[in-house]
């Protein structure tokens, strides 16, 4: 079928049963279940594939040049791009032979697809006893022969939600996709291509929910222009989130394009200009701003706010004076960590819980309706984006920029003491400043409106010309928190980890609240937890990974296991954040960090308090 009779059956036809187009269409096709298509796309027009009905798979195919003789290639693609699975961002771009890009991944809202390996087979449905049975190799065969493309009984393809994975010893395992109906990939050409899709015609196994469903193209203009983004559903009762630009996000891509996708969020990685050992260094000896719009915030209101809060988090947040915060962690009834994170007291049955997931804000809310408290939580995270001041000369930046909002028994800025905050203006732009951070020194967050965001940005950079500040990355950021011992989801703790394994014990208000979801639970693994968090001081510079053993020297059974590594600028050596036996966790015990496979390469290691940079605290309550 010719271009122009695709573009006028595509004209002809209605579809109720997909999202609305994300901008004006340059042509629509359906692939009906078990079948594909060949399609034209221009260099620079965006490709949507979409699954109708969710849980179905759709292979891709990509050629180039006059005669189509350069195809999409999954060894120069993994080898270029260092990674087997697909994702959007900057890493995104699917190759040919001859190492030129064909397409990249701008927008995917599944999160799960295949690891690039071949479209289903003739092979495959016969050895399963499914003589004759479709696949999209044979469908890709005919679609394909019109335009003097030579058959293949197997056709490399990018398998898009189809979810299969390799595990370490490289075996092959698939089971029902993950796509939601309406879920899609958007593609954009980096050449004149000829593509092809299918709607795969796998019913003899879970790939497809055991039922081939349509799949639908569409094609955009290039001057669409749409904006990188990953689709994440925190929980099944929120709704799909794209990636998006925090109100910093414009200044930060004008510094960096080394941005990745974080929790919802543009971030960037570091900022070549000066690099992130350089970032670093004007973090640890003069003062550093990053952008932690990251953060969730979630305002917890009403007459039995203080119960729902002393009920579900950890710290005695009775004690909490208005314009007091506290760091601690929400807790599930076997005493796991659901999240950390600080809540603020703002007034009379008012507080601001801030953490890092969505599903905190329906904990919160579940747990509510349960107890039939009368009290809200409402997400105001798109209301408040943040920026945080760190660094030894955080206060002398800032002191002449604030004025206090008059409510408030202080007038002198350099007063605010740790985890206090108040209210007040930079430059007329209204924000909360609080005396908190995730790097181990003297700093602040400023909280603020997104459409001040900019602006305040703009205050800032200006005012710390003078004291030689640097925008920070992420990947500075990281190797900060790891000396001073902060905890990062996922790594140092999960919903299966309490405090007292992840090394925050200390958040537990045991002693001075009556009773708290997990109590019980709690009371027992205070006195022996399965593992204990703890810093680690490698005798090498080469960084320890996290999952990484950690024995006893000489022995070959493990106590333990890395959580996270770095190399420690300030303290010239690889540290890292590890959870072991109590019985190997008292500081100065040596042990060993298996590298490679464990056995075959040791790192000596000493055991040190979970903070090995500044371990007393002393520089955030200067």
């Amino acid at each position: 079928m010719s271009e122009l009779q695709f573009k006028s059956a595509a004209t002809a036809m209605s579809f109720d049963d997909v999202p609305p187009p994300l901008s004006h269409l340059v042509a629509e096709y359906r692939i009906e279940p078990s079948t594909a298509i060949a399609y034209p796309v221009k260099a620079g027009q965006y490709i949507q594939i979409i699954d109708v009905e969710g849980s179905q798979c759709s292979d891709f195919l990509a050629f180039a040049g006059d005669q189509y003789q350069e195809a999409l290639d999954s060894t120069v693609t993994r080898t270029l791009l260092g990674m087997a699975m697909p994702q959007a961002g900057l890493l995104s771009k699917y190759f040919s032979q001859t190492m030129q890009p064909l397409v990249e991944v701008i927008q995917d809202t599944c999160d799960r697809h295949d690891s690039f390996m071949l479209a289903c087979t003739n092979k495959y449905y016969e050895e399963a006893g499914y003589f004759d049975h479709p696949s999209c190799s044979d469908n890709f065969n005919t679609v394909l022969a019109p335009y003097g493309i030579a058959p293949r009984p197997g056709w490399p393809a990018i398998n898009f939600f189809f979810n299969t994975a390799v595990d370490d010893s490289g075996a092959i395992a698939s089971g029902e996709s993950w796509s939601r109906p309406g879920d899609y990939v958007l593609l954009k050409a980096h050449q004149d291509l000829l593509c092809a899709s299918s709607a795969c015609p796998d019913d003899i196994d879970p790939a497809n929910g055991w039922f081939p469903t349509p799949v639908h193209i569409r094609i955009y203009a290039a001057e669409a222009n749409f904006p990188k983004a990953i689709g994440r559903r925190a929980a099944r009762e929120l709704p799909l989130r794209l990636t998006q630009d925090s109100a910093f996000t414009p200044r930060v891509r004008s510094l960096t394009q080394n941005l990745v996708e974080y929790n919802g969020f543009w971030v960037p990685v570091s900022y070549p200009h000066a690099g992130d050992q350089a970032e670093y260094w004007a973090l640890r000896e003069r003062v550093a701003l990053m952008d932690l719009s990251a953060l969730r915030k979630f305002e917890v209101i009403g007459p039995d706010a203080l119960e729902l809060l002393q009920w579900t988090f950890s710290r005695n947040v009775a004690k909490l004076a208005i314009g007091q915060s506290a760091y601690g962690c929400l807790l599930n009834p076997h005493g796991g960590m659901i999240d950390d994170g600080i809540v603020f007291h703002l007034g009379e049955s008012a507080y601001r819980y801030v953490g890092n997931c969505d599903t905190d804000g329906l904990w919160l809310q579940q747990v509510a309706h349960e107890k039939d408290w009368s009290v809200s939580v409402t997400n105001s995270s798109d209301r408040w984006h943040n920026l945080a001041l760190q660094g030894p000369h955080a206060r002398d930046l800032l002191c002449p920029l604030v004025e206090i909002d008059a409510e408030w028994d202080m007038t002198d800025f350099s007063e605010l003491k740790f985890f206090r905050f108040v209210t007040g203006t930079i430059a007329g732009i209204p924000v909360l400043l609080s005396r908190t951070g995730y790097t181990g020194e003297l700093g602040y967050e400023l909280f603020v409106h997104p459409n001040r965001g900019a602006e305040l940005w703009d205050v800032l950079m200006q005012a710390g010309a003078a004291y030689d500040l640097l925008p920070l990355g992420m990947q500075g950021l990281d190797r900060a928190r790891i000396e001073a011992g902060l905890l990062a989801a996922g790594r140092e703790f999960n919903d299966l980890i309490s405090p007292y394994q992840a090394g925050i014990g200390w958040s537990v208000g045991l002693k001075t609240k009556p009773d708290f979801i997990g109590r019980a639970a709690l009371e027992k693994l205070r006195d022996r937890p399965p593992f204990v968090g703890v810093g680690l001081l490698l005798d090498s510079n080469e960084v320890a990974c996290g999952g990484q053993g950690v024995h006893p020297i000489g022995d070959r059974w493990r106590v333990g296991h890395v959580t996270s590594g770095t190399f420690s600028p300030i303290l010239n050596r690889s540290i890292a954040l590890a959870q072991v036996a109590p019985e190997y966790a008292q500081p100065g015990t040596e042990l060993e960090v298996g590298l490679m496979d464990g056995l075959k390469r040791r790192v000596r290691a000493e055991v040190g308090t979970l903070s090995l940079y500044d371990p007393t605290k002393s520089r955030v309550r200067a």
